[in-house]
């Protein structure tokens, strides 16, 4: 195993296909319970092109190796970029905040309940995608890994329809964050050692317009140190459509555009409710779930129908009495 501290980029694109380290607060879990075997490591926080926090040029520019705590206690964000620096303040510890980079965050290893032990509880279990076999024990006819990827920032950074620039075989790219999230998730479930040949170095977020607010929503066991459960960031107003994105779900974070069209609409609560049990009795019409075989049309379970309301009446409220917004 080796290390290298390197103190500018041109260094860092000189140094092959090592494994970058922000934090590590990721990767020495891994390597603790051997589902990690990295030998060579650039350790990448005394870069100073990759710490930067600024508006520029109509862009909010974030650099790979500012910290969580940074961006949770950044005046500019919590004002302008409200749901970027709730998602920092939410993910991990205050300790773990304090080490972990926003670069490494959200080039975290996806996370399952099999694959994050140590050596001697998987021991006992056939290999898995992650670990070089062929069998996913969360759902094991899955042809493919189903581990969940759990970053709070991604999914602020995405409601904010953010890019990201990095740097692979020796060239600088700069693409959607949510295309190349997609991308190291599919390398990362093949398995743990096919991490991405690449370095992260900014993030780039389309200026906050006036009017315009954000905020995001965390649920788990306790509310910071545990990983979500789910997570929602919601970015509206101004002159931009309401977005709306989800993590914690999926392999990667899923961007929620019928449900943020609904957010943008005029009609009252009552018309978007009545509007969705429509569209709820359409759905199961066409599936051949609503009626009888008297042909007579039966009604939605009133348990359901009441719960689909209350999220939906939810969700209005929300953004009415700015209880989830900032």
């Amino acid at each position: 195993m080796s290390g290298q501290v390197l103190g500018s980029l041109h260094d860092v694109v000189s140094a092959g296909h090592p494994t970058y380290i922000g934090g590590g607060t990721d990767i020495m879990p891994l390597l603790k319970n051997e589902v990690r075997d990295d030998k060579d490591f650039v350790f990448l926080k005394k870069i100073p092109e990759l710490h930067v926090l600024e508006e520029k040029d109509g862009e909010l520019i974030i650099g790979a190796t500012m910290t969580l705590t940074e961006l949770a206690e950044s005046a500019l964000l919590n004002s302008r970029y409200a749901a970027i620096a709730q998602a920092a303040s939410l993910t991990a510890s205050p300790q773990i905040r304090n080490i972990a980079t926003v670069g490494g965050n959200i080039m975290q290893d996806r996370r399952c309940i099999y694959f994050n032990q140590p050596h001697l509880w998987r021991s006992g279990l056939a290999y898995c995608f992650k670990t070089g076999g062929s069998i996913c024990h969360q759902i094991p006819n899955s042809p493919v890994c189903r581990a969940i990827y759990y970053s709070d920032v991604a999914t602020a950074l995405i409601a904010y329809e953010a890019e990201v620039e990095y740097i692979e075989d020796g060239e600088t790219h700069r693409t959607d964050l949510a295309s190349l999230i997609e991308r190291h998730s599919v390398a990362n479930g093949l398995a743990c050692h096919e991490h991405l040949p690449i370095l992260v170095t900014r993030f780039f977020v389309p200026a906050a317009e006036e009017g315009e607010c954000s905020g995001f929503y965390k649920y788990a066991m306790r509310t910071t140190i545990d990983f979500p459960i789910i997570n929602f960031a919601l970015r509206c107003g101004g002159n931009r459509p309401a977005r709306l994105a989800a993590g914690a779900v999926a392999p990667h974070p899923v961007v929620m555009a019928e449900t943020a069209a609904k957010i943008d609409s005029d009609a009252t609560d009552d018309e978007v409710i009545a509007g969705r049990g429509r569209a709820q009795k359409a759905r199961h019409a066409h599936q051949g779930g609503l009626h009888d075989p008297r042909g007579q049309e039966k009604p939605l379970s009133p348990r359901r129908d009441a719960a689909e309301s209350e999220k939906i009446s939810k969700k209005r409220t929300v953004r009415s009495d700015g209880s989830f917004l900032s």
